[in-house]
């Protein structure tokens, strides 16, 4: 009876050694071969039974990454200097670009800043610029009301970026816009600044000012709105706005709370100083879907604005689909009902007179080189004019060209 069972656990033994795979091995080889889908379905299958070791998991990241699935090839990178408190050279490096080409260069320039002197030298990053980027767009408005005086707006743009050490870049702005709207002609020149300031690792504090000065504003007695009146001219319209935010990306999850105080000052020959404030508080959160290989990031914003007068709620959805390493396109809808406020941590002010009740908007962009890039955008909008009691659209198509030094 002994020999028996003796005879039954070496047979057991033997059956459950010839069905243990050595994932070591197995990951090794397909390393060598760089057969990279290959080594990522064995080394997740290693991770999942609990027999991942550094080398394992070092080889997933690198496969990853050679996959251009840069967030997942963080994740792991990361990981093996938690798990295995391991970070060499080949670790820096690879999740160095990793941030870098998911769109958290932020975070790559703090992974450069605790390198050693030879691999920063090898990056070859500096850590200032005077100029980081420079940026130019233009466009146009076509309204769906030219024949009530509703005119076509034009726009234009030019911006620069600078970088200030290893945690700190800033962005500016000039925009001007110019429309004739009914009874007023707008001549709206406008200045930009952010600051992107990275607290920690996945950690950015975004203080924004926006200073917006309306030109011109004229009044005339064949309009739509003051028919007695015969003549009358703004001195000035300025609006200042101040703008916070601080947002927190994880591996593929992002959260940005933020807030922006408006200040509008207007001064014309028939009402004196006029001051109106109002307040907005927005959430914005952003995904990007493992199952599409990062190529596909989806987010959601909403806002509550509030002023003297009234109280709105504003939100919106968008889509980031990457289409190759090259190209990209982004889809984003906006539900508003209302006027007087901001979009993209302030940098995009809506003041005109009529209501956005909605808008689509959809960009296509090519990288011609990972320094120069080009985009196209179209927009449609739904506005109202509640005062006349006209519902009309705008077709927007904006155009511009960024350089990266």
């Amino acid at each position: 009876m002994k020999n028996i069972l003796l005879i039954y656990m070496l047979v057991l033994t033997s059956v459950v050694l010839a069905q243990t795979r050595d994932y070591n091995m197995e990951s090794l080889q397909l390393f060598n071969d760089e057969n990279w889908d290959d080594l990522i379905e064995i080394c997740e299958d290693a991770i999942e039974k609990d027999q991942s070791s550094f080398e394992i998991e070092y080889r997933l990241a690198v496969a990853y990454y050679n996959t251009k699935r840069y967030i997942e090839s963080a994740k792991h990178l990361e990981n093996i200097n938690k798990t295995y408190n391991i970070n060499n050279d080949y670790l820096r490096e690879y999740l160095y670009y990793s941030y870098l080409f998911s769109g958290r260069e932020q975070d790559a320039l703090l992974i450069l800043k605790d390198s050693p002197f030879h691999l920063q030298q090898k990056i070859n990053e500096s850590k200032s610029k005077f100029i980081d980027f420079i940026s130019i767009q233009g466009g146009f408005k076509l309204s769906s009301r030219k024949d009530i005086g509703i005119e076509n707006l034009y726009y234009f743009n030019l911006g620069l970026g600078l970088q200030v050490g290893y945690r700190t870049k800033i962005n500016l702005f000039y925009n001007s816009i110019s429309q004739n709207y009914i009874d007023f002609d707008y001549n709206q020149r406008e200045f930009y600044a952010n600051a992107n300031i990275q607290l920690s690792k996945g950690l950015t504090l975004i203080p924004a000012y926006h200073y917006v000065n309306i030109l011109e504003n004229t009044v005339s007695s064949y309009g739509m709105r003051r028919t007695n009146l015969i003549y009358s001219t703004a001195n000035y319209g300025k609006i200042n706005l101040y703008h916070i935010a601080i947002k927190k990306q994880w591996n593929r999850f992002s959260i940005m709370p933020n807030f922006t105080y408006t200040n509008t000052n207007s001064n014309d020959d028939i009402v004196a100083e006029n001051f109106n404030n109002n307040a907005q508080y927005g959430i914005d959160m952003a995904y990007t879907i493992k199952g599409l290989k990062d190529k596909v990031k989806i987010g959601l914003g909403t806002y509550f604005l509030t002023s003297d007068l009234d109280n709105d709620f504003i939100w919106d959805a968008e889509l980031l689909y990457q289409i190759s390493p090259k190209v990209y396109l982004y889809i984003k809808y906006l539900n508003a009902n209302t006027s007087n406020f901001s979009e993209d941590n302030a940098m995009y002010y809506y003041n005109s007179i009529s209501v956005l009740i909605d808008k689509i908007s959809t960009t296509f962009g090519y990288n011609f080189t990972p320094k120069f890039s080009w985009f196209i955008n179209y927009q449609y909008e739904n506005n109202e004019d509640i005062e006349i009691n006209l519902l009309f659209n705008y077709n927007t198509f904006i155009t511009g060209l960024k350089y990266d030094f």
